[in-house]
């Protein structure tokens, strides 16, 4: 019963896992590539070298594999795409560029840069796709996030990796970062981005979903028995583990607790690379034909937080993996290597759960809910997409408003109905199942009045009085006078579909109301090396370092200051890393 929900054959990769297991130190001191880093961009580095004919070797400083990849949704924006047409939508090279030219400054990324990734982006789709069993499918609705521009489309670009069946993994499992309860179906269960977009809108048939993934959870027996964690890998666990296995059927090894701290240069070129390992002390690894640097950026390193992003900042605000703190980025620059975007970073709103810090990706867009600054005021359209978060919090600072942090309010109807940072809607989880949500170090501060919330959290009542009445009016017009929310494509795609006129505002009436502190955060930064079409790492001359590659979130990204779509952080980093792996190899 249990393989009607596990397609594929599990026997198909676990001879490969034991005889191949991840090992916990090096065991020769040269190969072909040295890959750092264990997200999706190095994998897809380390496969597609391997698979032709490079020996590999992966170095991730954490005891755990898979980085800031593994807690993804694991979505990829991907212009273009064969499959496409499936959910109805046409798409062309030209309209892609139509629609990234207008969206990302022409002074932080050319138009050949953006030609090369709308090129190279359905090629390396088409190598996961032969060479894993990750496979991608197009999400319908999921539209892209600047409606009004020349080349948007409705959906069909971001793509979303469907589930696979982890029990090959073993133990190996285990050894993956996971992904973040608020991703998960009552902070449990794996969900897929569609079934999640199905959930989160509250669509039709979006109970039938959760039962399903329920029924799949239970009917795991095995999984049971090993604990809580769900074998039936989503998002992008999905997309780590179907590339662990590709990685060790072409025979790569992934060694952990390994952390890079240098490059190795002679002459013009980099060689290899120092490391420290928690078993084995300092070591030194040679690359025959490259190092590429995929360890994701520097948003968990306080000094080069302070140095280079916007303040008030503070590394208890990232979402991001703890080991993610620049070490390539000052290794590359050590070297001479030039940076760029380095006050940029995937900006998220953000509520502090404990120590755990939770990106709110769709509930900013449900109606009864705002954001306010002490004063009472709003100050921004609460469901625009999440990366612009740091720009209007910081524009909104110096613009006077007093927003580091700001509140997130909502009142009962919207708890009763929405899910809200991993906690399901209170008719289903009442929120004397979630008390932990509630107390000292939880996320929400709950009172019986408005007035009552506003002294709790420090907000000048008369200010939030003013501002609900502002939103009742708002939500009976459809229409929101100050920052226009719900007026775009994007705003109302986690907007409730059942309210009218507007999807996305709706009053705050119903008692209890709750309030939460809000925090620019991020997901990652997004500033780093700079790098060439094919990964090389730039000097500060503008020439290629030899031998030394980038990818991913310890680049600048190919994006600039901006975000296409849902996926546009992993698209380049895998495309990328695709692209320097054919390089090098092209190369040698």
């Amino acid at each position: 019963m249990v393989e009607k929900y596990f397609p594929g054959s599990p026997a198909l990769y676990t001879p490969i896992f034991n005889s191949c297991p991840v090992r916990e130190y090096a065991v020769k001191k040269t190969y072909d590539v040295i890959v750092v880093g264990s997200g999706a961009g190095a994998f897809v580095a380390a496969i597609r070298a391997a698979s032709q004919g490079a020996s590999v070797i992966m170095l991730e400083k954490q005891a755990t594999y898979g980085g800031t990849s593994a807690r993804s949704g694991g979505g990829l924006w991907v212009p273009n795409n064969r499959n496409i047409g499936s959910v109805g939508v046409t798409d062309s090279d030209e309209d892609a560029y139509q629609y990234m030219r207008k969206v990302i400054p022409e002074d932080q990324v050319s138009d050949d840069t953006i030609r090369n990734y709308i090129a190279t982006a359905p090629k390396m789709l088409d190598f996961l796709s032969s060479e894993t069993l990750v496979n991608y499918v197009p999400v319908p609705g999921y539209a892209d996030y600047y409606p009004s521009y020349p080349g948007w489309k409705e959906g069909g670009r971001t793509m979303d990796p469907m589930p696979i069946d982890g029990r090959p993994l073993g133990d190996l499992l285990y050894k993956m970062e996971e992904t973040p309860k608020q991703s998960r179906a009552m902070g449990i269960f794996g969900m897929s981005i569609v079934e999640g977009s199905q959930i989160l809108a509250t669509t039709p048939g979006w109970q039938k979903i959760v039962a399903g993934i329920f029924a799949r959870y239970l009917l795991d027996i095995g999984g049971r028995l090993r604990g809580m964690r769900d074998r039936r890998l989503c998002q992008g666990n999905a997309l780590i583990g179907g590339l662990l296995m590709a990685a060790r059927k072409h025979g790569v090894e992934l060694v952990l607790e390994t952390g890079v701290n240098g490059l190795i240069k002679e002459g013009d070129r980099v060689v290899g690379v120092r490391a420290h390992s928690a078993k084995h002390g300092d070591i030194e690894l040679r690359a025959e034909r490259g190092v590429v640097a995929a360890a994701g950026g520097f948003e968990n390193n306080p000094q080069m937080r302070g140095d280079y992003l916007p303040g008030p900042t503070d590394t208890d605000w990232s979402a991001a993996i703890p080991g993610n703190t620049g070490d390539l980025i000052r290794a590359g620059q050590e070297i001479g290597a030039a940076t760029g975007l380095m006050n940029e970073a995937w900006w998220a709103p953000v509520v502090k759960n404990g120590d755990t810090s939770v990106v709110l990706f769709s509930e900013k867009s449900k109606p009864g809910l705002i954001v306010v600054d002490k004063q009472g005021r709003r100050f921004m359209n609460e469901a625009i997409t999440y990366n612009s978060y740091g720009e209007c919090f910081y524009n909104a600072r110096k613009a006077g408003y007093d927003c580091v942090p700001a509140y997130m309010i909502f009142d009962g109807n919207y708890r009763k109905k929405y899910f809200f940072g991993g906690i399901v809607q209170s008719s289903m989880s009442p929120d004397f199942m979630n008390r932990s949500a509630f107390g000292p170090d939880g996320m929400l501060i709950k009172a019986g009045s408005l007035d009552e919330l506003a002294d709790k959290l420090g907000v000048d009542k008369a200010g939030l009085r003013d501002t609900t009445s502002k939103m009742a009016e708002y939500a009976r017009t459809g229409v929101d006078e100050e920052f226009g929310r719900g007026s775009d494509a994007h705003d109302r795609m986690y907007g409730d579909v059942e309210v009218t006129p507007n999807p996305c505002l709706g009053p705050l009436d119903e008692a209890p109301f709750y309030g939460a502190p809000i925090y620019p955060g991020d997901i990652g930064t997004k500033g780093g090396l700079v790098i060439d079409h094919d990964g090389r790492v730039q000097d500060e001359q503008g020439n290629a370092i030899e031998g030394l590659y980038a990818a991913g979130n310890c680049t600048a990204s190919i994006m600039g200051d901006k975000y296409p779509g849902a996926g546009c952080t992993l698209g380049p980093a895998m495309s990328i890393a695709f692209r320097a792996a054919d390089h090098m190899m092209a190369e040698a």
